[in-house]
């Protein structure tokens, strides 16, 4: 049992953050005890000797005189780095100090990674961009570079090591590496592939991607879809595909429907009630894959919204010969996510967990970490039932000209280094992969590789 000395300021917050980094990622039982002289953050273990001496900047700050949400409780720019590993501090300093008995570290590891995972800077930003969503480039890890570092992960490691030090004996939850790929269906069926939408198609192959062999492909694909009416040429009818990759790599894909049609193109095409979809449906249960919530564009700030879609998705699902039970998390669309709001929504509808976490823009680690973690609510201080799992990866980000605009190539490499650094910390590489994202063959061999364990 490790014992955690600490005075109560911000105690709701301590002990989020507590459980997240020493119950749920290193697996350690643990007792908090609130003593109001204690200056900093003290790891004991129970019938042992020695101490680790954590350094509190962030939460120690409010006690002083410092409001909560306020500017001035930011970290300050630039940040120090370790020298050791290069490793950006984000509260407190690259000091380890160590004694047979005793270790003191100068990182502020549980206020830094309190900041990361409770998304504490969305809420104070006041920036977002034409849909709503906070800016990847105005995140702290993308200002300091971090962006594709796992750094709570990272932080997270570093505590482990200390501990290790002093006590060897001591043991933590072993972790398994997992890739989670999931796709958002915006689209069900391809209108470039029907007509009046075959004409911009044709146009745009020559035109914009000048490509002959494009040409003569949409002009097939036209034939067999709209006139010999087969469904199985539809370009956005990769469903299948995307369940033989991940069951020939032993993974289960997640599906996630959009379950109402707002009659806005932005909300995709198709009635979520539908033969179609209900046909679809039937196939992705008796495969053993999962199918989630996708939530509508207009709903990340309404309840109601969220709350009568869930239910509609249900009642679907149960048609199609599946449990309503089984429909627990899913993703906004658009990632459009209004941290203080969106996530009570979530649970409000009663989901058990979010996919929404990464950054449209860009890839990496919006919230400094891989693993599953449960969010907090910092407008309410207070800790949610409803679990985070992050985004790491959309393909989207990797090739369109609004975002990274990376060729083949380069796409790859970010990739792979992103399951690489998934795979050292044995934590989930979470892929979000749309059925309408395979306009090109490279991308169908891409995305076997990107499945490849």
């Amino acid at each position: 049992m490790f014992i955690i000395r600490t005075n109560s300021t911000c105690s709701n917050e301590k002990e989020y953050i507590f459980e997240q980094i020493l119950g749920l990622f290193l697996g350690v039982p643990f007792l908090v005890r609130y003593t109001e002289d204690s200056d900093g953050i003290s790891i004991e273990k129970e019938g042992e000797k020695g101490t680790i001496e954590i350094e509190d900047v962030f939460f120690d700050q409010f006690g002083k005189g410092i409001s909560w949400l306020s500017e001035e409780s930011l970290p300050k720019l630039p940040l120090q780095i370790n020298t050791e590993d290069g490793l950006p501090i984000i509260y407190g300093n690259g000091k380890i100090e160590k004694q047979r008995d005793q270790v003191k570290i100068g990182l502020d590891i549980f206020g830094s990674c309190f900041f990361m995972l409770s998304r504490y800077e969305e809420v104070i930003s006041t920036k977002r961009d034409a849909h709503g969503r906070f800016p990847a480039n105005e995140s702290l890890a993308f200002k300091e570079g971090f962006l594709t570092r796992p750094i709570v992960d990272d932080y997270v490691n570093l505590l482990w090591n200390q501990i290790q030090h002093l006590w060897p004996g001591a043991t933590k939850k072993e972790h398994f590496f997992r890739a989670n790929i999931s796709c958002d269906v915006d689209n069900l069926l391809d209108k470039g592939v029907r007509f009046p939408g075959i004409i911009k198609r044709l146009a745009g192959d020559i035109l914009h991607r000048k490509s002959i062999k494009q040409f003569w492909t949409s002009i097939y694909q036209f034939y067999k879809v709209s006139i010999l009416q087969n469904l199985k040429h539809d370009p956005f009818n990769t469903f299948d595909f995307m369940m033989d990759v991940c069951e020939s790599n032993g993974l289960k894909a997640a599906f996630y429907f959009i379950p109402k049609n707002n009659k806005l193109p932005i909300d995709g095409d198709y009635d979520i009630e539908s033969e179609d979809v209900l046909v679809l449906m039937k196939r992705i249960i008796s495969r053993g894959h999962e199918i989630g919530y996708h939530a509508s564009y207009g709903s990340y700030m309404d309840v109601a919204t969220t709350k009568a879609e869930v239910e509609l998705l249900r009642q679907v699902y149960q048609k199609a010969g599946g449990d309503p039970k089984d429909i627990k998390g899913g993703r906004q669309h658009y990632l459009r996510w209004e941290p203080g709001v969106t996530e009570l929504n979530w649970e409000a509808a009663g989901l058990k967990y979010d996919a929404t976490l990464g950054y449209a823009e860009h890839v990496g680690f919006r919230c400094g970490t891989a693993r599953d973690f449960k969010l907090y609510n910092v407008p309410n201080r207070k800790e949610l039932a409803l679990s985070e799992r992050p985004l790491i990866l959309m393909e989207g980000s990797l090739f369109l000209k609004k975002y990274q605009n990376l060729n083949y190539k380069e796409a790859e490499t970010v990739a792979n280094n992103l399951k690489e650094k998934c795979l050292r910390q044995s934590s989930n590489f979470n892929v979000l992969w749309h059925n309408s994202f395979f306009r090109e063959p490279e991308l169908f061999s891409l995305f076997k590789r990107i499945c490849k364990i």
